[in-house]
């Protein structure tokens, strides 16, 4: 699917559940504290209305729990769990022992080509 086409898709739920709790666009837009073209941007998915707005939208429509079903906490791999010093690990990183070494750069060297 094309971001546009989740938009659209995105924009039909939030549409039906405006519909399904009887509030009108403007309602909603100020129970969630934003304009009504937030609203009817968001319903048509003609354009991102941003995720600050998005919670918004859904903690007025008291659907934010939702969003465990739309993106649960990941599960942690074991082999991501500790660093050497009992820290969670925050990036990724090859170990010192499986790093290559390279040749210092050179200028003006010569590189060999390939079939001699």
């Amino acid at each position: 699917m094309s971001n546009q086409a989740i938009l659209v898709m995105l924009g039909e739920r939030f549409l039906q559940a405006r519909l399904n709790e009887g509030l009108e666009q403007i309602e909603l837009a100020e129970k969630a504290g934003v304009n009504v073209s937030t609203v009817q941007s968001l319903e048509n998915g003609k354009r991102s209305v941003g995720l600050e707005k998005i919670i918004a939208i859904l903690r007025a429509l008291d659907k934010l729990h939702e969003l465990d079903n739309f993106m649960p906490k990941p599960p942690v791999r074991s082999a991501s769990l500790l660093t050497n010093k009992n820290q969670v690990r925050k990036r990724v990183s090859k170990r010192k022992e499986d790093k290559q070494d390279s040749e210092p750069f050179q200028w003006n060297k010569t590189i060999a080509a390939s079939g001699d």
